[in-house]
């Protein structure tokens, strides 16, 4: 998850301080205040950073499923643990299998070490 947050960060740091900046100064209403900027955070994370869309294609069930708890439990979120438990589970088991995608396909991107065939080789 930590890959996750600094790829967000790298690429949308001024969304996700808007967003941030908005849920605070409305606590009570953030979630209708607060949906054009949650927007364009999703927007830009979708755009940029390849690994949280994975994480929204892999894992939008269990994200669904934390959703669902957080706007059942509005005065509790702390209810919902283990809903984040399983959502912190799935982000890092994607960021896990893009880690070996990625290794694997830097392995068969690197020169062979395949020397071209000698003259008497040919005849």
């Amino acid at each position: 998850m930590d890959q996750t947050l600094d790829e967000v960060n790298k690429h949308c740091g001024e969304q996700v301080q808007a967003y941030a900046s908005c849920v605070d100064s409305h606590s009570d209403t953030w979630k209708v205040d607060c949906a054009g900027l949650r927007q364009a955070l999703t927007k830009c994370t979708d755009e940029n950073v390849t690994l949280m869309k994975m994480v929204r294609m892999s894992c939008q069930p269990v994200i669904d499923r934390y959703q669902e708890c957080l706007n059942k439990n509005p005065r509790d979120p702390t209810v919902c643990i283990d809903s984040l438990r399983d959502l912190y589970e799935c982000t890092e088991g994607v960021g896990q299998m893009m880690e070996k995608m990625n290794r694997l396909k830097e392995k068969h991107q690197q020169p062979q070490n395949v020397s071209p065939p000698s003259a008497a080789e040919g005849s």
